[in-house]
């Protein structure tokens, strides 16, 4: 029973001096990370991480500045290694944006040069107006008076043109999503 009751004593000695060097050196670390630019948030997380090596290796320092060193070390180690992840992840992101504006530019101009295909039965005067209104966004209203055409005729030719072009898709390119379709034409 003696011999149990010295262990305790024996373990928890450590404990108490590695608090009262936490208590006396955390914000010293934390404040370190913040003046070399870490936000305070991240410097607290990276202080603490920090720390936890320290404990972990206690045993392994004689004196206090022999674990402030590592902890610094420790610190801007770990500080380093956030900043590079952090650099990958946003070269990463912006490759895959990257990648993905090219092929949504690749899809939309695979898509225009079938829907001209699909248009090509149609006179050059109907094509134009469904250009202006599907690609350009511009108002029925707009076309009707650019082309001098009545509205309900307008309406028409574009329920008639995008038929066909639907039609055409479907025959043709049936591996093109709708979802692509709708998306850029209707």
């Amino acid at each position: 029973m003696e011999n149990t009751r010295e262990n305790k004593v024996v373990s928890l000695k450590p404990k108490t001096e590695f608090e009262g060097f936490y208590k006396k050196n955390f914000s010293k670390v934390r404040l370190t990370l913040v003046f070399v630019g870490v936000d305070d948030e991240t410097a607290g997380d990276l202080a603490q991480e920090a720390f936890t090596k320290l404990w972990l290796s206690w045993d392994n320092f004689e004196h206090d500045a022999s674990r402030m060193k590592f902890l610094k070390v420790v610190s801007r180690n770990l500080w380093i290694d956030k900043y590079r992840k952090i650099q990958r992840e946003a070269s990463f992101a912006d490759r895959l944006e990257e990648d993905r504006s090219l092929q949504e530019m690749i899809d939309y101009q695979d898509l225009l040069e079938v829907t001209k295909k699909a248009l090509c039965s149609y006179d050059e005067a109907k094509r134009d107006m469904f250009y202006e209104i599907k690609l350009y966004g511009t108002p029925y209203k707009e076309v009707a008076e650019k082309f001098n055409v009545n509205i309900k005729t307008l309406e028409r030719y574009m329920t008639q043109m995008s038929k066909s072009v639907k039609s055409y898709l479907r025959k043709y390119y049936p591996h093109i999503s709708i979802a692509v379709i709708a998306f850029y034409l209707f």
